[in-house]
């Protein structure tokens, strides 16, 4: 959990304060908003009941059930979305939802901004730790070999993780066997040593995404949680405590699975979940939002690796800006610009990654200029815009 003695703020309130500039830069707009401008087709039933393993689970299954009945990202639209929600007197959480992308760089983008909350908060040597457990024959094959290791060590086990195997449930036996830091723990399968190539090409992307962002990460193989929500990757950002241990501050992932175990509907989905203290103000101020005047979009692996870069360079100086990144199609991010009526559009494609360029287009006039990354803030300040 996030305490704000971790952080350089005075209460929870200058805590999401921060937290919300960031998310809301980057395009996260709050979920009961995105709530009522989709209305629910139908009342959506369970037709199967997942096997849970964390805390976090529960929540997450709360919001696919919501985000299911609103059919939100079935319009070839990925919408990111944030929520804040109060467990008790004592703890809050605030959660942030990729919804209606397959795409690795959905994951850049969720640890991206854990990332920039982190740094604005003044958290210092925060470390996102990475794994993943793959598509379904990739998890099935994994869950096979950990069921055999910890069957094979049934005496040995606590009896916690022991009633969870009689319950069915490996997984969640062994994320508290982690969880206690039991010796059992350190010799159990690894997850990525049983993923195909899809899925290791998945986490791949993702990797690639998180070192380019320069955020530091390291691999493993303990982050795991149940196979009926979570596919492909799963990361917690944590901090070093005085003990010499870590602390988790927030923990998320892709987790496609659960509103297709749940409701046999393919919606993907990436979250993560901060969990904070209550101290002093409670809540976030009113926001006052500056309507963007730009449009960012890119074109290929290149400009799509650099990305973020861009976008985090603009938001330092104070530029917002509206993006489409987790979408592949130039034209579709464009079509995006025409709709909000932006006056400028900035495109990086192939040979701008290449030449740390980018191309600024007036959308009246269709009139284009190539300026050099370095000097971009600057130009973009130095346009009247109304």
């Amino acid at each position: 959990m996030l305490t704000v003695g971790h952080t350089n703020c005075a209460s929870t309130g200058e805590l999401l304060d921060r937290a919300l500039d960031a998310v809301e830069f980057y395009g996260f707009d709050s979920i009961e908003h995105i709530l009522k401008a989709h209305k629910p087709s139908r009342p959506v039933k369970a037709t199967a009941a997942p096997l849970l393993a964390l805390a976090a689970e529960k929540k997450l299954a709360a919001l696919t059930k919501n985000v299911v009945a609103h059919r939100i990202g079935r319009d070839n639209r990925p919408q990111f979305a944030y929520h804040l929600e109060q467990a008790n007197s004592k703890i809050s959480s605030l959660g942030l939802h990729a919804i209606g992308s397959r795409s690795a760089i959905t994951e850049g983008m969720l640890i991206a901004t854990l990332a920039t909350i982190a740094r604005s908060s003044g958290l210092e040597n925060f470390v996102v730790h990475i794994n993943s457990i793959g598509d379904r024959e990739s998890s099935s094959r994994f869950v096979r070999e950990l069921t055999n290791y910890l069957r094979n060590h049934l005496n040995d086990l606590p009896t916690y993780a022991r009633d969870d195997m009689q319950a069915g449930n490996p997984v969640r036996a062994f994320t508290r066997l982690v969880e206690k830091q039991h010796e059992l723990a350190g010799g159990a399968p690894n997850p990525m040593e049983y993923l195909n190539d899809e899925s290791r090409a998945h986490l791949r992307g993702v990797l690639e995404y998180t070192e380019k962002m320069g955020v530091p990460y390291e691999l493993d193989a303990s982050v795991v949680g149940s196979t009926d929500c979570w596919q492909h990757t799963m990361f917690e950002l944590r901090l070093p405590d005085s003990n010499g241990n870590t602390v988790t501050i927030a923990r998320g992932g892709r987790h496609d699975a659960l509103a297709q175990k749940t409701y046999r509907t393919n919606m993907p989905m990436v979250s993560a979940i901060i969990e904070h203290e209550i101290r002093g103000r409670m809540k976030p101020r009113r926001r006052l939002q500056r309507e963007p005047k730009f449009f960012f979009a890119q074109l290929g692996p290149e400009a799509k690796m650099r990305s973020f870069t861009v976008i985090e360079q603009l938001r330092e100086a104070g530029i917002p800006v509206r993006q489409q990144v987790a979408l592949e199609s130039i034209g579709a991010q464009l079509a995006h610009a025409e709709e909000y009526t932006v006056p400028y559009t900035i495109i990086i494609g192939h040979k701008e990654a290449l030449e740390n360029t980018a191309i600024v287009r007036n959308m009246e006039s269709r009139s284009q200029v190539v300026v050099p990354l370095m000097n971009l803030p600057g130009y973009l300040k130095r346009l009247k815009v109304a």
